[in-house]
């Protein structure tokens, strides 16, 4: 397998996820300015990552599909839900929730002239996506009281989402501290093993 990455994006979910799985795989950096190459292009028509190379060719594309058969295709890695319909209910909730409401909610704000072509209106632009992004933590902020994980029980998949998601709080003016439950997680997130090893690979810090 081989991962498709731009440092620091969502990317760095499924990146954890390899590396807690424990199976060989590749890397391969692109660069922003690459995103709209012709021969990324051939792997990902959309010009964005993550993507991830199968063995045998096959190129899987968006991040809560990838984190979802990552977490299916080896089940011994115990990434997954729970056992029962319920369980698996949940972690699509959260996968879905994460990267339909939390994940977008950033676009504005880092992406801000896709939304206004006028340099006035830009820091209207931000702060209006400043609200929706403290909106969406504060959800987190909530399922994390009393939790060691996002799901109970166990460490999942969503967990690295969710970690890659909310290290980009630190580009924004409301301290993390203000989101104790999160912060407490975070933090022991960033100890793990294969998240360190991500993080050292993508050259990013806590």
């Amino acid at each position: 397998m081989k991962l498709c990455y731009m440092p620091g994006s969502c990317a760095l979910a499924p990146h954890i996820a390899l590396h807690w799985i424990g199976k060989p795989f590749e890397i391969w950096k692109i660069d922003r300015e690459l995103l709209q190459d012709p021969q990324y292009l051939k792997i990902n028509p959309l010009g964005k990552v993550p993507a991830l190379i199968e063995d045998d060719g096959a190129t899987l594309t968006e991040c809560g599909a990838i984190l979802t058969y990552l977490a299916e295709k080896f089940p011994e890695a115990r990434l997954g839900p729970g056992e029962g319909i319920r369980a698996r209910y949940e972690m699509n909730q959260w996968i879905s929730h994460l990267g339909g409401n939390v994940h977008p909610a950033f676009y504005p704000f880092f992406l801000t002239a896709r939304y206004h072509p006028d340099p006035a209106q830009h820091a209207a632009v931000k702060e209006h996506a400043q609200a929706q992004i403290y909106k969406q933590m504060d959800l987190m902020e909530r399922q994390m009281a009393g939790r060691d994980w996002v799901l109970e029980g166990r460490k999942t998949v969503v967990d690295a989402y969710l970690f890659a998601l909310f290290r980009w709080n630190k580009r924004l003016p409301r301290p993390m501290t203000e989101y104790p439950n999160l912060l407490r997680w975070y933090q022991r997130m960033g100890e793990d093993p294969g998240v360190r090893r991500a993080m050292a690979e993508q050259q990013l810090e806590l």
